[in-house]
Parts: structure tokens; C-alpha cells; sequence
């Protein structure tokens, strides 16, 4: 009798149990279809705001390699007027080293014109026209590096917290698991696989629902940590560097006479400050590699993330 009675149990409740656990996988996917919904589309904004950076990124490093050039070209042109200088005394019987006791007028009328000087004296004036207008370049260039570091930094800044995306990722994670339980009494239900829509569908969330790992946005902020340090580091540079390049082009070291008068105490400030100025540059153009690399990397991060989350997508 017991044994008839449980056939009878089993006959008549697994239609009922297989119906209601068929209603909770029909729950549970709708469930998961909301939460893993979007994260594709979360991921892309990141990934706009790594290839905006390298476009920005890419701007400033060449803005630093412009002044860099510039700057070697004021060296050449700096060379090239402390040559002339010499010629010109050599020729009249000055000493170089000693012209800044001389004005303009007296190098001109004692010096320049007794000895046939005429030519020279333009030409080193050209030269020094030219270092100037190299100086200017590298002025401005460096300045530009400001700006592009500033943006980067403040577009890495916008991407640092991703704290939403992970809380998004977290809970399509436990919807998977929740999706797994199901299927799992769906098996023991008996249920035909081929009469359920629904198992289908859970199948797929099983198979590609679960591939982004919260790891994986964990190194996102990081490397945004580090291009945002970078561009920080770059922003400082740059502002350094413009008012450094600015004091090496004043007139205190830039017109014709003051390069005629000028002391060997106030050369060896103008090297100094050319040679700071073009450091920084070379500086600003390291950062802007490291800032590259790093957004790079981001790139493809963010392009394997995305993929991920679209195949899930798919299948909801």
C-alpha cells in the first residue's frame, strides 16, 4: 500500500513541482537579464575616455618633442652668436670676455665699424633673432604640454572610482550563480530540455555570463591611478618649464645688447636655464610615453571586457 501510495505521490506532485521550479527559472532569468544588462555599455565609456586620452596624450608628447627641438635649435643658434662675438673681436682687437664693458654704441662705433665688422654684426643679429624665435617656440610648445596634461588628468580622474561598474559586475556574478542553482532543479525536475525555452536561455547566461572578473576592474582604476599621478607629474612639469624657457628668452639674455655686454656669470645663467628648459621637455615627453603605455593597456583591457560583456548580452 505504502509503495503504491508514493508511486502515486511521485505521479501526481512532479507535474506540480516541475511546473513551479519552470515559473522560478522563468523568475530568476528575467532576474539576470535585467542585471547583466548595460555592463557593455558602462566598460565603452571607459574604453572613450583611454582612446580620448591617447589622442590628448599623443598631442602633448609631440608639443614636448617641438620644444625639445626648439630648444636644441636655440643651443645651435646660442653657439653660433658666442662664435660671431669672437670673430668680431678677434678682429678688432677686443676681448671677447670682456665686451660687456662695452654698450652697444661703444661696440659699434669702436669695434664693429674701425675693423669692417658690418656683416658680421647682421648676421649676428639674425642669430640672435633666430634663438629668440626658437626660444619663443619652445616657450609655447611647453606651454601646450599644460594643457594636455591637465585634460589627461582630469579625464583620468572622472574614470578612477569605478565602484558602479564593479557593484554591476558583482551582482550579474551572483545572478549566474543563482541562474546555475536553477538549472540544477530543473535537472532533477525532469524536465525535457528540448520543451523548455527557458533552460536554453539560462544555458547561455551559464556559458557566458560569468567571464569578467572583478579583478579585471580593479586594474582599470589602477592604471587610471597612473595616468592620472602621470599627468599630475607632466601638468608640474610643464609649468616649470614654460617660466623656465620664458626667463632664458627674456631680454636680459636675448637682444643684441645684451649679448654684447653680457658677463660670463650671466652665460653660464642662461646655459643653465636653457639646459633646465630643455630637461623638461625631455621630461614631458617621458610622461607622455608612460601615459601612452598606460592608456593603452587600458584599451585593450577595456576591448576584452567589452567583448565579454556583449556575448553575454547576446544571449539575454
Amino acid at each position: 500500500m505504502k509503495r503504491i501510495l508514493s508511486i502515486l505521490f511521485v505521479f501526481f506532485l512532479t507535474p506540480v513541482f516541475a511546473e513551479n521550479t519552470l515559473g522560478k527559472a522563468e523568475q530568476i532569468y528575467e532576474a539576470a537579464r535585467i542585471t547583466c544588462s548595460g555592463i557593455s555599455d558602462e566598460i565603452a565609456k571607459v574604453a572613450n575616455i583611454s582612446k580620448a586620452n591617447t589622442a590628448v596624450t599623443a598631442v602633448g608628447t609631440v608639443a614636448a618633442g617641438g620644444a625639445l627641438v626648439a630648444g636644441i635649435k636655440k643651443n645651435q643658434h646660442e653657439e653660433e652668436i658666442d662664435r660671431l662675438i669672437k670673430k668680431i673681436c678677434d678682429a678688432g682687437g677686443c676681448d671677447s670676455g670682456s665686451v660687456e664693458a662695452m654698450d652697444l654704441n661703444t661696440f659699434f662705433n669702436e669695434v664693429v665699424v674701425p675693423f669692417g665688422q658690418i656683416a658680421e654684426l647682421m648676421q649676428l643679429q639674425e642669430e640672435v633673432d633666430k634663438a629668440k624665435t626658437a626660444g619663443n617656440w619652445r616657450t609655447g610648445l611647453m606651454a601646450g604640454t599644460i594643457g594636455t596634461n591637465l585634460a589627461s588628468a582630469i579625464m583620468s580622474g572622472i574614470n578612477v572610482n569605478q565602484s558602479d561598474l564593479v557593484q554591476h559586475i558583482t551582482a550579474c556574478n551572483e545572478m549566474v550563480n543563482a541562474v546555475k542553482d536553477v538549472s540544477m532543479e530543473l535537472q532533477r525536475s525532469g524536465i525535457n530540455p528540448n520543451d523548455a525555452l527557458v533552460v536554453k536561455k539560462l544555458n547561455g547566461i551559464k556559458t557566458w555570463c560569468n567571464q569578467i572578473d572583478v579583478k579585471d576592474i580593479e586594474k582599470i582604476e589602477k592604471r587610471m591611478k597612473g595616468v592620472m599621478g602621470t599627468s599630475i607629474a607632466g601638468t608640474a612639469i610643464g609649468i616649470v618649464g614654460t617660466g623656465t624657457s620664458a626667463a632664458a628668452n627674456s631680454d636680459n639674455y636675448m637682444s643684441l645688447e645684451s649679448k654684447i655686454s653680457m658677463s660670463e656669470e650671466d652665460k653660464k645663467k642662461e646655459r643653465a636655464l636653457n639646459v633646465a628648459s630643455n630637461v623638461m621637455a625631455g621630461a614631458n615627453i617621458a610622461t607622455g610615453a608612460v601615459e601612452t603605455g598606460l592608456n593603452i593597456s587600458l584599451i585593450t583591457l577595456t576591448k576584452k571586457l567589452m567583448e565579454a560583456a556583449q556575448r553575454c548580452e547576446d544571449v539575454l
